[in-house]
């Protein structure tokens, strides 16, 4: 299965060709949920002519990284769906229920211009033990900003832990992002190890091995993604209450 991708202005077009099947569906989900770590303002997956489905139970591969990505890093996701053949089996599969469907690449990019409003910080942090001082100072000043005294307390000590990681395990520069939506405010940080965050360890009394505990204790949900530039992108979503989220 190949995807080759294009970019509008923000949104990845991603084209796959092929057939999809046993045998190339986890390619199929894993190459889409690698697109959408990039977080470009919506994902339109393009099913054309080059595109086979043998069986309509493969579609569920577009449920699959439909639910992933509304968990991180929740943007839209649209199928556009070029043949008559391919809308019918969507309709048929129920998947037009859950992600939305077009018709047209017009129709594709219009419902990909209604993202959830959502505001953010994006800072480049450096391979220092200063990094963690730096990503809590932003997410403080984030969370006074947007109206956030709840979650606070919750996400300095989330954002510490991720950006202690990436110095301590990485030894890369990082690139921390902090983003209000309204699914919650999401902590990610970027760095240049693609070897991912470790829940439980053999000895539980190594050094260091229990941040990712705290993370997973602390966050509504977390998760861990591989980067385009070879990387990996750590992220993790706290709660926010109703009456602050957008004020």
């Amino acid at each position: 299965m190949k995807i080759e991708t294009t970019d509008l202005a923000g949104v990845v077009v991603a084209t796959p060709a092929g057939r999809l099947d046993l045998a190339s569906y986890a390619a199929l989900r894993d190459g889409l949920l690698k697109l959408a770590a990039d977080t470009p303002i919506a994902l339109v997956v393009r099913l054309g002519q080059g595109f086979e489905v043998p069986s309509n139970a493969m579609l569920s591969v577009f449920t699959t990284v439909w639910m992933k990505i509304s968990q991180w890093p929740d943007i839209p996701v649209v199928l556009l769906a070029e043949t008559d053949e391919h809308r019918e089996k969507l309709r048929t599969s129920g998947i037009t229920r859950f992600v939305c469907v077009a018709g047209s690449l017009r129709d594709a990019l219009k419902a990909a211009e209604r993202p959830p409003r959502r505001r953010f910080r994006r800072v480049p942090l450096p391979d220092s033990p200063t990094a963690p001082l730096m990503a809590r100072a932003v997410v403080r000043e984030a969370c006074e900003t947007w109206g956030l005294p709840g979650v606070v307390d919750d996400a300095v000590l989330v954002v510490s832990e991720l950006v202690e990681n990436a110095v301590r395990h990485a030894h890369s520069e990082s690139v921390l992002k902090v983003e209000l939506r309204p699914g919650g405010l999401s902590l990610s940080v970027r760095d240049g190890d693609p070897a991912p965050p470790m829940l439980e360890f053999p000895n539980r009394d190594v050094p260091g091995h229990r941040g990712v505990q705290l993370v997973d204790r602390l966050s509504l949900a977390w998760g861990c993604a591989p980067s385009s530039d070879g990387g990996k992108i750590v992220w993790a979503v706290l709660a926010c209450t109703e009456a602050s989220r957008f004020s």
